[in-house]
């Protein structure tokens, strides 16, 4: 790291100046500098002064790149923020009415999938919101499912219907003919209505001519437990959050606690063995259908059933898709931590960590203003 400031010194910036200069000897001294090397938030710290002006946000990475390397992505996130703003840094909300008023009826609207997102609630509570409801049609594509999908389309033509083909990637014999009939499509005689949905993960033989004349939508799933409760947050509905008017504070405090449990266990996939044994593809409907059960218990029970609820949504929702009997106890246990009497109190802490506890009961865009006061990047101690 000394030999790093080293260099750092002679090196000379485009404009001729030496900007670091006199940046060893400060170190040398110690005071702030000797707190601030030994930090553990340091891609956040103030800089000594007065090197907190003196240095641009890029030489400042630098800096904390010679100390730290593994603070190296954090701080490129504070040079983007000088430089262009707070909106290239945030993930912008998923908004898939903009990407249907972008459509006509001959071009196909195009979801690449990718692990942990499922666009399927997207698309359903589009369909209710364009009064389509009763006009969406999905069909999985496989084993001879390419004649029912070509007659669900030409019906759609005629109809007006919305089409969802689901897994393109799984039925690359049908390809072929997809492409043809949608080669084969007369805009005078199509419902200017229809429209034809697809999903597939990335594949060499989903064909060209259809992905080159399609909207092409992703989702992928934030990084960050801030980005990933606040994306969960901005996808509950009003009436969702209110769902449960017979025990509205319980059932709020153990919906935090369910996203807060849904967010860990996807961020541990960042440390690889050490996380999970065998990494897994959560989805968004195992954080919905558990959801959906927490709000029924808690109507047709007098208490709170911890521990038939700590089962079903551990070793059953999210547990049906882990296949390590480690990782059966590791996800047990995580979510013993968020699932207990202890979150029903004021001021609870997940982790005994002063920035995440469980806000108290309030509206739901309460909730989503304290999200966004959350650290940009969680405390390793924290997730590991």
């Amino acid at each position: 790291a000394w030999t790093k400031l080293d260099v750092l010194e002679r090196l000379t910036a485009h404009n001729g100046e030496k900007s670091y200069v006199g940046l060893k000897e400060a170190m040398a001294q110690g005071g702030d500098w000797e707190a601030f090397c030994r930090s553990d938030d340091m891609q956040q710290r103030a800089f000594p002064k007065p090197w907190d002006t003196k240095l641009s946000a890029f030489e400042k990475a630098l800096v904390v790149k010679s100390l730290r390397e593994n603070f190296l992505n954090m701080v490129a996130r504070n040079v983007v923020l000088e430089e262009l703003g707070q909106l290239f840094i945030e993930s912008p909300p998923f908004n898939l009415a903009s990407c249907y008023a972008d459509s006509v009826a001959t071009m196909p609207l195009i979801f690449v999938l990718s692990a942990g997102a499922d666009p399927t609630e997207y698309l359903l509570t589009l369909a209710a919101e364009k009064g389509y409801t009763e006009k969406l049609h999905f069909i999985s594509l496989g084993q001879g499912q390419g004649p029912k999908a070509e007659a669900l389309i030409k019906l759609g033509w005629d109809t007006g219907d919305w089409v969802c083909l689901q897994n393109c990637h799984l039925a690359d014999s049908w390809m072929p003919r997809l492409e043809a009939i949608q080669e084969s499509q007369d805009p005078e005689k199509i419902n200017e209505d229809y429209r034809l949905w697809l999903t597939s993960m990335p594949s060499p033989k989903f064909p060209v001519p259809v992905l080159q004349s399609g909207i092409k939508i992703t989702n992928e799933p934030p990084k960050g437990l801030r980005a990933n409760l606040g994306r969960t947050y901005q996808d509950i509905a009003e009436d969702v959050f209110e769902g449960c008017p017979s025990k509205p504070f319980e059932f709020k405090k153990l919906l935090f606690g369910l996203a807060f449990f849904h967010a860990v266990i996807l961020e541990r996939r960042k440390f690889g063995p050490i996380g999970w044994n065998i990494p897994y593809e959560w989805m968004d409907s195992d954080f919905q259908v558990s959801r959906e059960q927490v709000r029924m218990y808690l109507v047709s029970q007098p208490d709170v059933p911890w521990i038939t609820l700590r089962y079903i949504i551990a070793e059953v929702n999210y547990g049906g898709r882990v296949t390590d009997d480690k990782d059966v106890r590791l996800i047990s246990a995580v979510l013993k931590g968020y699932f207990s009497e202890g979150i029903l109190e004021k001021g609870f802490k997940f982790a005994g960590l002063d920035a995440y506890w469980v806000p108290d009961e309030g509206c739901l865009q309460e909730t989503r203003d304290y999200l966004k006061s959350l650290p940009m990047d969680e405390e390793s101690r924290f997730e590991a």
